[in-house]
């Protein structure tokens, strides 16, 4: 073998592996980016992601099903339109369920604490009161700390001048 194949070998995969690499950029889907100009602070919504969202005219934010983009509005669901420019705000509810999860974990602990605190006491130790004072002020402490991650409801993006919507298509 000459030297001069495996170069050419090398070169023939380089092209091809570049030949991929521009196809996969060629074929980039569009997306809405919601974005905090100045920050590198960005959420990318694509064609059937959940969105969360609230038209200015409405209190409640409205569920939906990413359905397509134009260069200044969104469809969902059944093909209903709004305007990026009638948006107030985009919420993200992706976290919820795992903050409620941790919520129910805590507040599951409490019980716990109450019982093995009585069974130490009065199996092991065979102090009075069964419950040691520490564990009030703990199950207290977790009861807090389980109570606000049942309230949490996700994080809200106004769109009055601090984030912004666009349509991104490449």
């Amino acid at each position: 073998m000459s030297k001069a194949q495996p170069n050419t070998i090398k070169l023939l995969l380089l092209l091809l592996g570049l030949c991929i690499g521009i196809q996969s950029f060629g074929q980039m889907e569009p997306f809405l980016l919601l974005e905090k100009p100045g920050t590198k602070n960005r959420i990318r919504y694509y064609v059937g992601d959940p969105i969360t969202f609230r038209p200015r005219y409405q209190k409640n934010f409205n569920e939906a099903t990413l359905a397509s983009f134009s260069d200044s509005s969104f469809f969902v669901n059944q093909q209903v339109e709004f305007l990026l420019h009638d948006i107030d705000a985009l919420a993200d509810r992706s976290k919820v369920q795992s903050v409620h999860k941790i919520g129910v974990g805590t507040l599951l602990a409490i019980p716990a604490m109450f019982l093995f605190s009585a069974a130490n006491n009065a199996f092991n130790t065979g102090r009075t009161p069964i419950v040691d004072r520490e564990v009030y002020t703990l199950a207290g402490v977790f009861a807090v700390i389980g109570g606000a991650c049942m309230l949490y409801k996700g994080k809200k993006y106004n769109t009055d001048g601090r984030w912004r919507i666009i349509v991104v298509h490449h």
